[in-house]
């Protein structure tokens, strides 16, 4: 989905949406892999019903990983792709289906997103090229050698529907299929469809799709798990959307990549977050051990639930399912894949939050909800955008107050770190200094070697050469070396060297006497002398020049001769929170000619971007209605399925909020129309320089001059920052396709197309296959027996766990033969017996719309977030406690949920100490250790508090965290676990007060003796007078404040515990 950061901002919004899934890895005994036994319980202690892949998602980083080698040939390719959905299934462990969709033809509105991604794509290999190629020519100007030439490197948009690639991995994919049919016993009764590129649809919109004909059908268990496996943030509005309870999903762990992708804010390098440096980088890790997590749709429902209801009387009963289905309309608005997100609305800046507030606010005043099963009624968006468009001037000014305090705080910590010379703040760190300053001293010494070994070389050359020219002299009458105009050149008062290939050219010249060849001979070697003699005398200059700069040429050479032994101290700048590795800022500030933020913006704002006045009030009207219907467009495919396969948004920007006007009176009708074919879709996305993955016969639409469509394919088009940062962020001003046009010059191409070409083109077949022992199995072999390979069976839900559909004959399998495996190169072999069984698999096709409601006798899960989770989301992290501050029954370290997130823990990464939990979200003993006693004297007391641990104090007896001298303070009588009944402190003697220490007047407690212990009871700590209740914060004992230890059990009637390590 096109919101940037949406997935990051939902699990810092709402943390317990996300958990690390729990995964048993293959063992390895003595060399041998013993592979996971996917037929046990699933070790994540739920059991799942269906699995489905988004295969984009697998695809993508098999084949061109970013932090390891790429597979050398598609082959191997293929491989990894196996390794990897071998992976994803042992943690899963579905029962039932595994559900494989590879993107198909997507929608125009999607092609116009493709097309610019690819273009931009191919313009920047031309400028890397470019680069290498200028790189290539300045070594070879230095040296005389020319470097090899790199490998022209494997183009990824041939994953891209009707590339020879694509259908390698469909024949692929169903080889992968039958072999584990025929050999896993956890495949046994699962049942796969699979959904290849020549099906039309992006593939979690199959997917989709697939979910919502079954939930429509009688068959359907409203208690079906679900889990989807994606990388796109647009799978949360998707599975939210189905309204099916029981779904996850299943995606990479950004927090753990980001410590691959994003240097270390301390040191700057990569490979570990700031809470670990070290000073040193840490080698990246296999990306193929990267952990991954659920996303908990039903969590985050639970969320939506509190965020949503309104705190006021509705005239109208509250429903979460509409209420929801209005959220994932709002979305919508901070982007998403076929609309640019509009100027005022960043989800950064809380556009989201603004959305929702005034959707509550607005919710009693219209009488009902945005949408209803995809549709939506502008009447009742009207007044939100009213409002939104009211805020616009003052959300720019803002944002750009914001961004000057972010640049002067950015400057200022600069010139800090400046200052400090980048100096670490302890041993390690400046041992750290020390390697990295040890590598940058070798690396000159070695290049000083190189050198003078250069140097020695050349001697001896000259000293060759020098006899050798004597002799040539000697016999072609003594005539000196001149350059191209003629004039004597001297270095020196010497001749420069000739090399090796010149001196036996001059051999040849001596023994090829005074024929036509040895005279053209001659003059070869002459005009190389003449090159040798010039190289020489910029060498000799740049050696006069040396002894003033050698300090600096080794520095220049050591940054390209010794990158991969260690990098230089300038390389190890501290990187913006903001910026990965990848999101170089453009060299030169961006020329901001519409300045949001000053007065007069609309009218610059239509002028630079739509080249249209501003009181040009009915093309803005159009402008507006195009992006509306386009909004309903993208609800519409959310939740019914593709409204039309021709409507796209026509501009490269969004219109201002405040100029959403009459939007009740626009027509949002739309055509459904027909996709595209493979070739077509081709022809539209790919720039000329990918046109080998196109049949040759279309290269010249692309290439020719007279082409009828050659302005579909520029090499050179303006990006627009925008008013961002990074070029990734840029608008690609690509002109839009002419579909008409665009057809009718691919069409005429089509008779002169191969049979294996035109193959490509077609549109395919879902398939379902089977095992032998799965119960559909005789079911699909009677298809094979009928003699009517067209007819269309219906599935049995006895045998096919209630899915419904219909199948028939599959044209490309022959049952009981072998499987022939198109992988031999990289030892798959045929599967001699293939036991499997393939048929055409026809989706249900039930009657009416799908309804975005909970079915009858679903079993909603049970809940899970306490009051301080839905305190945390509603404070955005700012309390976990419901009734206040500091107060009440909630405890903010029950987040610990959310500490445990790798990257997220909050106290190290502020630079705290050591994490709570380890990785494995195991408590992290070093954590007790390095905070106990920090603000005050209980660390050296805890002896005598460890009998009461699970009767009220637990592991909180080791000391107070935090700044104060309450340490001292922990009478002998705390009310609880069989301390003191009575509730008050023990009669013990006076402790020595901490200084600055107040006397308050607390509440008083019973009479000396009703409860505590007898006068004269030996206790561990010194305890304060009787009567007094409450805790000591900081040194001042804040009177009435209840608390108590949190231990294994609660401490009697004490409630909450202690915040903080401010003390209690």
């Amino acid at each position: 989905m096109g919101v940037a950061s949406f997935y990051r901002w939902l699990v810092r919004k709402y943390p317990r949406v996300q958990t690390r899934v729990v995964e048993e890895l293959p063992v390895d005994i003595n060399g041998i892999e013993i592979p996971v036994d996917a037929t046990k319980p699933n070790p994540n202690g739920t059991e799942f019903d269906n699995l489905y892949l988004d295969m984009n998602g697998i695809v993508h980083p098999c084949c061109h990983p970013q932090h390891r080698e790429a597979p050398e040939t598609e082959e191997e390719m293929m491989v990894e792709v196996f390794k990897c959905l071998d992976r994803v299934f042992n943690m899963i462990r579905p029962r039932k289906i595994l559900y494989m969709a590879l993107d198909g033809v997507a929608p125009r509105a999607k092609l116009n997103q493709q097309r610019a991604r690819r273009f931009r794509a191919a313009q920047e290999a031309e400028e890397k090229e470019r680069d290498m190629a200028k790189a290539a020519e300045e070594v070879f100007q230095a040296t005389g050698e020319r470097p090899e030439a790199a490998t022209a490197p494997w183009d990824h948009n041939c994953i891209t529907p009707g590339t020879p690639f694509m259908e390698l991995l469909a024949k692929s994919l169903r080889y992968y299929i039958a072999a584990k049919l025929n050999s896993d016993p956890a495949w046994k009764n699962i049942k796969v469809v699979l959904s290849d590129s020549n099906i039309p649809g992006e593939g979690e919109h199959k997917i989709m799709d697939y979910i919502r004909r079954q939930r429509m059908m009688p068959a359907h268990d409203p208690n079906t798990s679900h889990v989807l496996y994606g990388l796109d943030a647009d799978l949360i509005m998707l599975s939210l959307a189905t309204h099916e309870p029981h779904f996850r999903i299943l995606r990479d762990d950004v927090a753990w990549a980001d410590m691959l992708s994003k240097p270390c804010r301390n040191c700057g390098k990569k490979g570990h977050f700031e809470k670990d440096c070290r000073g040193k980088l840490t080698p990246n890790e296999d990306m193929s051990k990267q952990p991954f997590v659920f996303a908990h749709i039903d969590v985050l429902r639970e969320y939506l639930e509190f965020e949503l209801k309104p705190p006021f009387r509705l005239s109208f009963p509250f429903d979460l399912e509409r209420a929801i289905d209005d959220w994932v309309f709002l979305c919508f608005f901070v982007g998403n894949d076929f609309l640019p997100h509009l100027p005022s609305l960043e989800i950064r800046e809380g556009a989201l939050e603004k959305l929702i507030e005034f959707w509550k606010e607005e919710l009693p005043r219209s009488g009902g909800y945005l949408t209803h099963n995809g549709d939506v009624d502008l009447f009742r968006v009207q007044p939100i955008m009213d409002r939104i468009g009211k805020l616009e001037e003052q959300t720019f000014k803002d944002r750009k107050q914001q961004e000057d305090a972010r640049e002067l705080r950015f400057q200022r910590d600069e010139a800090r770190k400046n200052n400090r010379g980048n100096k670490f703040g302890n041993e390690e760190r400046l041992d750290a200094a020390a390697d990295q300053m040890a590598a940058v001293a070798a690396a000159n010494s070695r290049r000083e070697r190189e050198v003078a070994e250069q140097k020695e070389a050349a001697a001896k050359n000259f000293a060759a050469a020098t006899a050798l020219r004597a002799k040539l002299v000697a016999k072609a009458a003594a005539a000196p070396v001149a350059d191209e105009d003629g004039d004597e050149v001297m270095v020196s008062g010497t001749l420069v060297a000739p090399t090796s290939a010149t001196k036996r050219a001059h051999d040849e010249v001596e023994s090829d006497g005074d024929s036509e060849a040895a005279v053209a001979k001659k003059k070869l070697v002459d005009d190389e002398t003449s090159e040798l003699l010039s190289k020489r005398a910029r060498i000799d200059d740049q050696d006069g020049e040396k002894s003033s700069a050698e300090s600096k040429d080794s520095d220049k050479s050591e940054s390209s001769d010794s990158a991969d032994e260690s990098e230089s101290i300038a390389d190890s700048s501290i990187v913006p929170d903001s910026e990965t590795a990848d999101e170089k800022p453009v060299v030169e500030e961006p020329v901001d000619d519409v300045r949001l933020y000053e007065d007069g913006y609309k009218g610059r704002y239509y002028n630079l971007k739509f080249k249209i006045s501003s009181d040009d009030v009915e093309e803005i009207h159009t402008i507006v209605e195009h992006y509306v219907r386009g909004l309903c467009w993208v609800l519409k495919y959310y939740y019914q399925g593709c409204a039309s396969w021709g409507w796209y948004y026509p501009y490269h920007y969004a219109p201002l909020a405040s100029d959403f006007r009459d939007l009740d009176m626009m027509d949002v009708s739309f055509e459904l129309g027909a996709p595209v074919r493979p070739y077509e879709q081709l022809m539209s996305v790919l720039p000329a320089r990918s046109r080998h993955n196109l049949p040759k016969q279309f290269s010249p639409l692309m290439t020719m001059e007279d082409s009828p469509i050659i302005d579909f394919y520029p090499t050179d088009f303006p990006l627009d920052l925008n008013g961002k940062k990074f070029l990734w962020q840029a608008v690609i001003l690509l002109p839009f396709i002419d579909q008409t046009r665009l057809l009718d010059a691919v069409r005429k191409v089509y008779p002169e197309l191969s049979p294996e070409d035109s193959a490509r083109n077609e549109m395919g077949r879902e398939l379902i296959i089977v095992g032998s022992a799965n119960p559909l199995y005789n079911s699909l072999c009677d298809l094979y027996t009928t003699g009517d390979a067209q007819k269309e069976v219906p599935l049995n839900p006895r045998f096919s766990d209630r899915m419904s559909g219909t199948v028939s004959c599959d044209p490309d399998y022959v049952p009981h033969t072998a499987f022939e495996s198109p992988l031999l190169v990289v030892d798959k072999p045929d599967i001699e017996d293939d036991r499997s069984i393939s048929a055409v698999f026809h989706q249900p096709q039930p009657d009416g719309i799908h309804t975005a409601v909970l079915l009858p006798g679903v079993q909603l899960p049970r809940r899970m977030l306490t009051h301080t989770d839905l305190e945390f989301a509603r404070t955005g992290g700012q309390s976990g406690n419901r009734y206040g501050s500091r107060g009440g029954n909630e405890n903010n370290r029950e987040h610990g949920h959310f500490y445990r997130q790798q990257g997220n823990d909050v106290s190290q990464d502020r630079g705290r100490g050591p994490r709570r939990y380890d990785e494995q979200g195991n408590v992290n003993p070093e954590y007790n250790a390095h905070y106990r006693g920090r603000g005050g004297h209980a660390g050296q007391q805890r002896s005598g508090f460890n009998q009461h641990q699970g009767n009220g104090y637990g592991s909180s007896s080791g000391g107070y965290r935090g700044g104060g001298g309450g340490g001292q303070h922990r009478g002998g009588g705390y009310r609880g676990g069989g301390q003191n009944g009575g509730g008050r402190f023990g009669n013990g003697p006076q402790p020595q007060r901490p200084m600055g220490y107040q006397p308050f007047a607390g509440r008083r407690g019973p009479p000396p003796g009703a409860g505590g212990p007898p006068q004269g009871t030996p206790i561990a700590i010194p305890s304060a007078p009787g009567g007094q209740r409450g805790g000591y914060r900081g040194g001042a004992q804040r009177g009435g404040g209840r608390g108590g230890y949190r231990g294994g059990q609660n401490n009697g009637g004490h409630s909450g515990g202690y915040r903080g390590r401010g003390g209690y």
